[in-house]
């Protein structure tokens, strides 16, 4: 018998908890922290270029690792920021720093450009079942403990799809040597140059009591609708003749004989049409996915006239932040749907054996649609919700995002002054300042908020927006849930 199926299961690991850092406690570092110890970055025409700024001051026991052969930096293994822009640097699309003045690539056309950074930090697993161990057999020999952490350890790196397979491939080339836990991202470019789709899924973890790896739904999901988004376009107005002659049309996703037949066919790029479809993909056609559910948020991003799309379903979401708009800057924060505390809306996967009363299985039509013309300037966080349980969308986001902006300025302008007081800038350099600023910003964001929902995850004296809601339902949680991180931070350039 399932035991609490699909209910998000709470508790907190036994690794030593850091007390509650504020902004000044924190000494968030901006500059390059003793450049000298780490690799120097070469950019393509094998020019020495100065280290990636990272806010070290947040956690002291990861180190940076820088390589460059990829194009990206990544903060610690568990913790790992990428950025996403316009075939840009090497194959597979992600880029640290503009292109160089050789790059073949001809810049982007669209009057919308959309800079993306993607973040992600698996939740300690292996110590949070020795503690849920210990705590429920106090008794148990050193032998009997010893073989628990031994199976942990199988298990944590055993999880999701199989690194030889298909998604597992598409995972690790995706998130580069991290770790996302139960959760899963994506993030692509679609078919049309310059638009972009993202989104996030968080597989319930409540499957793990009947045997069933959550990681393997919300993998499986992300990989379908990251596959679909690469095959269409985020523009309904550009739909064309191929759009509604998609092989895979019909049984097993995209757009039906019936819905092809209405007056008005939905467009196979709208964020819930690529949630439906990666869903029927993972009903009808992964035979590794027993069982399983998740909660999910797609945004689709058109460069041709500036329109963010988005579908979500569950407790996933995300924030839009615009100067001058609305508290704090506040634009739009997605709103959760939930059945009660801690149990969101979730698409799901029942076999027959394990469906009883009280099951949850929701469909994307269920999914809280929205759109909006962005602008120049407007920053997306979109993630899980071991984001936002801990980091309050509406309050700490944007005043967290507006310290980044700031520090990192000021670091880029002291840096570029002291280049060009060392002779070290070319001439004509000054006109891609802009744009390597706005991609450097949008990594230290990602690592650093990352790095930020970590510390509130693990604080007992900070009050998290999970406790509130605890509070409203008479349960007392005091401090941040831990769970698995996954978040993208894009910044919307308008030319």
């Amino acid at each position: 018998m399932l035991r609490h199926p699909l209910k998000r299961h709470i508790s907190r690991h036994s690794l030593t908890t850091p007390s509650f850092l504020t902004k000044r406690e924190a000494n968030l570092d901006f500059s390059p922290s003793n450049p000298s110890s780490r690799p120097s970055p070469t950019n393509d025409d094998g020019e020495t270029r100065a280290p990636l700024p990272l806010i070290l001051g947040i956690n002291k026991h990861s180190s940076p690792r820088y390589r460059d052969s990829s194009s990206f930096v990544r903060s610690s293994p568990s913790s790992s920021p990428h950025v996403f822009r316009d075939r840009v640097g090497p194959p597979r699309g992600f880029a640290t720093y503009a292109p160089s003045k050789s790059s073949s690539n001809p810049p982007p056309t669209s009057p919308f450009e959309f800079i993306i950074s993607y973040g992600i930090a698996g939740k300690p697993r292996l110590a949070q079942e020795e503690s849920e161990v210990e705590g429920s057999d106090s008794g148990s020999s050193a032998a009997a403990s010893t073989k628990t952490t031994t199976t942990s350890e199988a298990q944590v790196n055993q999880i999701g799809f199989p690194p030889e397979s298909e998604i597992g491939r598409w995972r690790d080339q995706l998130l580069r040597g991290g770790e996302a836990g139960e959760d899963c991202l994506m993030v692509t470019e679609m078919g049309v140059r310059g638009d972009k789709a993202m989104g996030v899924a968080d597989g319930v973890g409540g499957w793990t009591e009947n045997g069933v790896d959550p990681s393997l739904f919300s993998q499986a999901l992300m990989f379908h609708a990251s596959k679909r988004a690469s095959e269409t376009h985020a523009c309904p107005e550009r739909m064309t003749e191929q759009d509604e002659r998609q092989p895979d049309q019909g049984k097993a996703g995209g757009v039906g004989e019936k819905e092809k037949s209405r007056p008005n066919p939905p467009h196979p790029g709208s964020p819930k049409e690529l949630l439906s479809h990666a869903y029927r993909k993972v009903l009808e056609e992964e035979k590794e996915v027993i069982a399983g559910s998740a909660t999910a948020c797609i945004i689709t991003l058109d460069s041709s006239k500036g329109k963010l799309r988005s579908a979500n379903l569950g407790d996933s979401g995300f924030v839009i932040l615009r100067r001058g708009s609305g508290k704090q800057g506040v634009l739009y924060a997605s709103q959760p749907q939930q059945m009660g505390f801690n149990t969101p809306l979730q698409l799901a996967k029942l076999p027959i054996e394990m469906i009883q009363e009280g099951s949850i299985s929701n469909r994307p039509e269920e999914a809280d649609t929205f759109e909006c013309s962005l602008r120049n300037g407007d920053v997306i966080i979109l993630g899980t919700d071991g984001v936002f349980d801990n980091v309050d969308p509406r309050n700490e986001i944007p005043q967290f995002v507006r310290f980044v902006r700031e520090k990192h300025h000021a670091s880029w302008v002291a840096r570029k002054n002291e280049s060009r007081v060392g002779g070290g800038e070319e001439e004509g350099s000054e006109t891609n300042d802009q744009l390597e600023e706005d991609v450097e910003f949008v990594q230290v964001l990602a690592s650093n908020l990352v790095e930020y929902t970590k510390i509130c995850q693990n604080s007992t004296q900070k009050q998290s927006p999970f406790e509130r809601e605890a509070a409203r339902y008479g349960i007392h949680f005091p401090g941040g849930k831990v769970d698995d991180i996954s978040l993208c931070c894009c910044l919307v350039l308008e030319r």
